[in-house]
């Protein structure tokens, strides 16, 4: 693996909210107010019932997901679908987002039950096809051994799945994957995912906690995960 060509392509962060934010034709365009006051530009935006989305495309794609996902949970999402920048910018972005969101619905008692993250990147490795430089080097399988499925295998991969730790202070349950990329073989694909099941209570307009969760997962992959490619 080389892993100073790491190159990440999606960054999301997505909350699960009570109450629900009433999603109407006022409170939407007040949305879309706060989200250019808050230095953030976007070029479509989707009202549809219930729902409101805003997207991006230049310099970096972005999306902006305000959600009724039941009769009393709500939902705010920012995903960078096809990263061009930095971490530390989408989540600069992350940030105005949700405070745009916490202005214009602002309650007293807004309590957030569910709060998931993921980033995904993409890593050079020196084999044509990735899943053999996994499946041999890492693994230290026989290439033999997938003869059995009669067929050449275009690619392949691991998933790890790790339950919250009860000694951690905002426990999450952390979830892995690493395979080939199917669209350039030579490359490996790694998505990591922490999705936190404790309910918390910000407060009328204190923003989320999106920098450290954002940056917990970026530094999860950096360590952890790469020391298990990497085999140290």
């Amino acid at each position: 693996m080389t892993f100073h060509s790491r190159r990440l392509i999606h960054v999301g962060i997505n909350y699960l909210t009570i109450p629900a934010p009433q999603v109407t034709h006022s409170s939407s365009l007040l949305f879309q107010q706060a989200v250019l006051a808050n230095g953030l530009e976007f070029v479509r935006a989707e009202n549809r019932e219930k729902q409101l989305i805003l997207t991006r495309e230049v310099p970096s794609p972005l999306q902006i997901i305000v959600n009724v996902s039941g009769p009393e949970v709500g939902q705010i999402a920012i995903v960078a679908p096809h990263l061009k920048h930095s971490v530390e910018m989408f989540i600069k972005e992350a940030e105005a987002s949700i405070s745009a969101f916490t202005s214009v619905w602002s309650v007293p008692n807004r309590q957030i039950i569910k709060c998931d993250a993921t980033i995904r990147e993409l890593i050079e490795t020196e084999s044509q096809h990735a899943f053999q430089e996994l499946w041999e080097k890492r693994l230290g399988q026989s290439a033999q051994a997938l003869k059995v499925f009669g067929r050449q295998i275009r690619g392949g991969g691991l998933r790890f799945v790790m339950d919250p730790s009860p000694i951690e202070n905002d426990p999450a349950q952390i979830d892995v994957k690493i395979e080939s990329y199917l669209q350039d073989t030579s490359k490996i694909f790694v998505e990591t995912q922490f999705n936190w099941p404790k309910a918390s209570t910000p407060g009328a307009g204190e923003p989320f906690i999106a920098k450290n969760r954002i940056n917990q997962v970026y530094n999860y992959i950096s360590q952890e995960v790469h020391q298990f490619l990497s085999g140290a």
